[in-house]
């Protein structure tokens, strides 16, 4: 049976809130009263995964179609490739100067799945004189009531889950923290469930939700300590160390009974109206280095009303961010009518994990006098294998602005 392609797609949206425009690291916040508001683009290409021995295969597994009570026909691999753009709105607010709240929002601008189907001939049809073709299979499938799937376009413009997300630097509050360089934080993430889930009678349908894109779990808490050289390195080295769990609450499903694809998404009949998938929730650590690239001379200007000095405590003009970042996977159970059904979905999430790695160059140009700072970022999952995960490479860009009303 073909498994729903999209449901393989890993995409960071806006699960962990970015780094604050002040420095880098894991641990900045925003200044009390001040706004930043981030705007940024997103592409996610996906096109493979990592089994259950960390061996890089296709997204869907290949499928044996038999005839009825007869020979193989042949066996239909799907070399699916899944493409999301997404969109993300972040605006983050400085309670506190060690106290930030943000909510972000993705929109996913599109998403195209196509099936790339492949074929490999089974036994000799006597009715044929021959094996059957592609074209044989498909012939017959419509013959059957069932088309043949074709590249499928959707999600434009559609809202995923919403982020709701707070930061608090409690190192604030003992002084040695501060003499020895040293800051550490709590980030706490709440995912509301506005993404929209896949449309069940398709068969390459895509969903907005966080479990669509395996993005972020529906409750998130990171604990995060960076180290600073603002004397021996004249400020020009974060290293930095995150440590989260993501939670994941169950979600129920319609099954679908297949009114448009009769032969590959007729579940209803052995698994019920309704099935519940109980995702596993992931446990990781990210390791971060920030380098201070181009410092630029500080200049008085009308962000700090002429006066220099203060402009030194501006970000710099060039900030280069290395991250790796190890993700632990719990085993994600299906629970339905149908205990064979389950397993056939369980046993694609079992239990892995995730190497991703992240670069960003970011340029802020608020010593020049202008409260804005574009970036420019890249992630990937393809260059370490992983186990039971899929391998999906993200390249974004974005702008940051930066707002204070009182």
């Amino acid at each position: 049976m073909i498994r729903r392609a999209a449901v393989l797609l890993l995409l960071a949206t806006a699960a962990w809130l970015p780094a604050a425009p002040s420095r880098a690291g894991f641990t900045e916040t925003l200044p009390y009263g001040a706004f930043m508001v981030d705007l940024s683009y997103m592409l996610s290409e996906l096109d493979s995964a990592y089994d259950n021995r960390g061996r890089r295969t296709a997204l869907v597994e290949p499928i044996e179609r038999y005839e009825p009570g007869g020979g193989l026909q042949g066996v239909l691999t799907p070399k699916a490739a899944v493409q999301y753009q997404v969109l993300v709105a972040q605006i983050q607010y400085g309670i506190l100067d060690n106290l930030t709240f943000g909510v972000g929002v993705p929109i996913v601008l599109q998403t195209v799945v196509n099936p790339h189907f492949q074929w490999s001939p089974g036994d000799y049809q006597s009715q044929l004189g021959r094996s059957y073709s592609q074209q044989d299979f498909w012939e017959w499938a419509k013959s059957m009531g069932q088309p043949k799937p074709t590249t499928w376009r959707g999600n434009e413009g559609v809202l995923g889950d919403v982020i709701l997300g707070a930061r608090f630097r409690f190192s604030d509050y003992a002084a040695a923290f501060d003499r020895a360089g040293v800051a550490m934080s709590l980030l706490a993430t709440v995912a509301l469930p506005t993404g929209q889930e896949a449309a069940p009678e398709q068969i390459l349908a895509a969903g907005t939700t966080s479990w669509d894109l395996h993005s972020n779990g529906d409750f998130g808490l990171h604990l995060a300590i960076d180290k600073s050289f603002k004397s021996s390195l004249d400020g020009r080295l974060i290293l930095g160390f995150e440590g989260f769990h993501e939670f994941w609450l169950p979600h129920r499903y319609d099954t679908p009974s297949g009114t448009i694809n009769p032969l590959l998404l007729d579940y209803r009949p052995y698994v019920g109206a309704h099935y519940t998938i109980i995702p596993g929730d992931f446990t990781g650590a990210s390791a971060e280095v920030d380098v201070v690239a181009v410092k630029c001379e500080a200049r008085g200007t009308w962000i700090t009303k002429g006066d220099a000095a203060k402009a030194d405590a501006l970000p710099p003009l060039m900030t280069l961010t290395f991250r790796y970042t190890f993700v632990y996977l719990q085993q994600t159970v299906w629970k339905s009518e149908s205990e064979i059904w389950d397993w056939e979905r369980e046993k694609l999430w079992r239990p892995g994990y995730k190497n991703m790695l992240y670069g960003q160059a970011l340029f802020s140009l608020l010593r020049y006098g202008a409260p804005v700072q574009p970036y420019i970022g890249y992630r990937n999952m393809t260059w370490i294998p992983g186990k039971n995960c899929r391998a999906a490479d993200v390249y974004s860009g974005g702008l940051r602005t930066l707002v204070k009303f009182w």
